[in-house]
């Protein structure tokens, strides 16, 4: 049954506009006990923190959940700028890490890829705080010990080019360093338009969020009261070594368990991916079976048949060789509603970084345009040649 004493405990840093809603949202939740308050809010703008937080609950304590770095005067949406003004304050945010996040097992880092602050921020630290190179001599424990996870979420496809450009660059600078090495242990990537369907207005953020939280409610659990418990370093270990740490979550929610059959519960989470991707060219996958505790303690709904159907569905999507693994995660709710998360590693990124192509290079040209003019704050060309080649190294590795 249940091992109620094995379990990861998460800390939260989310940057930037974006990332500070969905903080805000893991934070108001009082039923998500492997976060708990390990929550820290970073922004170089203090209105954009509370012009994007509904008040209420949190509002009462919010300057204890929030550092605003760097010149307090926001960076726009320049995340070579957002990355300035994160090293000037690398040391008061690793400080704040350190108090917010004692005893976390694993860092989740949360931000929009087409701005400024937390895309220019969170690759950044995730680079800092492995390799150390500009931090005080302090000696933080959990730079050391703590996994690094990444939420990177996509633009809505509408939004101007230089937000598409900006995520194309995000995505290869959380992906991996300049030197070309991995950079976060793990990439979780959310396109707003695939889940939302909409124009971007601002009650659909609302909605994307409440998705996002959702898929990473489903992920935490696993790591807590669950059978074959998937701890967060299962997440990275082997998708690692092949070289397939990008991941998007697929959810299916109040799914009957005494109805449907777990190879059909596994195709619509698939169908729910959060970007556009094929399952079959996935290369890692995990499963996470939430249900009824009444009905895992009555063996209604058991770790080795869902090991067995997930096993079936990965040979039908010719995907029987994607590394991974499954869990079964009880609730105490009532009736015999199963909820479903795919985290699906290493698949094709073309079907996403499609939607940005000709808005990317349209920005590039705008900003090739401007060098020659020598106006504007164009980003170096060495860097973006070395961004580049490495997003289309990652990309060619893994598509199929």
């Amino acid at each position: 049954m249940a091992q109620r004493d094995t379990f990861t405990r998460w800390g939260v840093v989310a940057s930037g506009e974006g990332g500070n809603r969905v903080g805000a949202e893991l934070l108001a939740r009082e039923d998500n006990p492997g976060i708990g308050e390990r929550v820290l809010l970073l922004n170089t703008n203090r209105s954009d923190i509370r012009n994007t937080i509904e008040q209420g609950d949190v509002e009462e304590d919010l300057d204890d959940y929030v550092r605003v770095f760097g010149n307090k005067r926001g960076v726009g949406n320049d995340f070579l700028e957002g990355e300035r003004q994160t090293e000037i304050d690398i040391d008061e945010i690793a400080d704040d890490i350190d108090n917010r996040m004692i005893n976390a097992d694993a860092r989740l880092f949360v931000t929009t890829l087409g701005g400024g602050t937390g895309n220019g921020s969170v690759p950044y630290m995730l680079r800092e705080f492995d390799e150390q190179t500009t931090l005080d001599s302090v000696n933080y424990g959990w730079i050391d010990e703590a996994v690094q996870i990444a939420v990177g979420i996509w633009p809505y496809y509408n939004e101007p080019a230089q937000r598409q450009f900006n995520a194309r660059l995000g995505l290869s600078r959380l992906l991996r360093r300049d030197d070309g090495e991995q950079n976060a242990d793990m990439t979780l990537l959310v396109g707003n338009s695939h889940i939302d369907q909409s124009d971007g207005r601002r009650d659909s953020y609302d909605r994307v969020n409440e998705r996002i939280v959702e898929a990473l409610d489903l992920m935490i659990g696993a790591g807590r009261e669950s059978q074959s418990v998937i701890d967060v370093e299962d997440y990275i270990a082997k998708p690692s070594a092949v070289g397939a740490y990008h991941f998007t979550p697929a959810v299916a929610t109040e799914l009957n368990g005494k109805m449907l059959e777990y190879e059909l519960m596994f195709d619509k989470a698939a169908d729910n991916a959060f970007v556009p991707m094929d399952p079959s060219t996935s290369r890692a996958a995990f499963a996470v079976v939430r249900a009824p505790e009444r009905m895992i303690e009555r063996d209604e709904v058991t770790a080795n048949e869902i090991d067995r159907a997930f096993d079936a569905w990965k040979r039908e999507k010719g995907i029987a060789g994607a590394v991974g693994m499954t869990t079964v995660t009880p609730t105490d709710r009532r009736g015999s509603d199963v909820d479903v998360l795919l985290l699906l590693g290493g698949f094709d990124l073309n079907p996403l970084l499609d939607h940005s192509g000709d808005s990317y290079e349209a920005h590039k040209q705008n900003l090739e345009a401007a060098r020659q003019l020598g106006s504007g704050s164009a980003i170096p060309q060495r860097k973006l040649d070395t961004l580049e080649r490495n997003l289309e190294e990652y990309v060619d590795a893994n598509a199929r």
